[in-house]
């Protein structure tokens, strides 16, 4: 189950300063965890992310915070949350880097329309 902890931590990093709702966190980690040999019981994965969030939501200085009912986030007064939003935002500017290379490095196969027929 400690893949699911970390699944969870990376989806409400992604999910920002907002938040996102228990369910859709759920919905998320379903999705994940689906393979096309495996289907995870999606009320089983509910029940985890609820017991999960609430868990570890309860002090000040918890990694979640409770943003309204039900929708939790990374906790801005933690020190932990905050390394790891920091983590999280280096790897997408790595991703966004990584693409950006991709596509200027890709060799032109087009073809011209202005080929030295005449």
């Amino acid at each position: 189950m400690a893949t699911y902890d970390e699944q969870i931590i990376t989806i409400l990093a992604k999910a920002g300063e907002r938040g996102m709702s228990v369910k859709k966190v759920s919905m998320q980690l379903y999705n994940i965890n689906c393979t096309l040999f495996s289907t995870p019981d999606f009320n089983d994965i509910h029940k985890y992310v609820q017991q999960f969030l609430f868990r570890n939501s309860r002090l000040s200085q918890s990694l979640f915070c409770n943003e309204a009912r039900g929708i939790y986030k990374l906790n801005p007064n933690s020190t932990r949350a905050q390394q790891l939003a920091l983590i999280f935002a280096e790897d997408t500017d790595k991703e966004d880097d990584d693409k950006e290379q991709s596509r200027n490095t890709s060799p032109d196969l087009s073809l011209s329309l202005f080929d030295e027929w005449f």
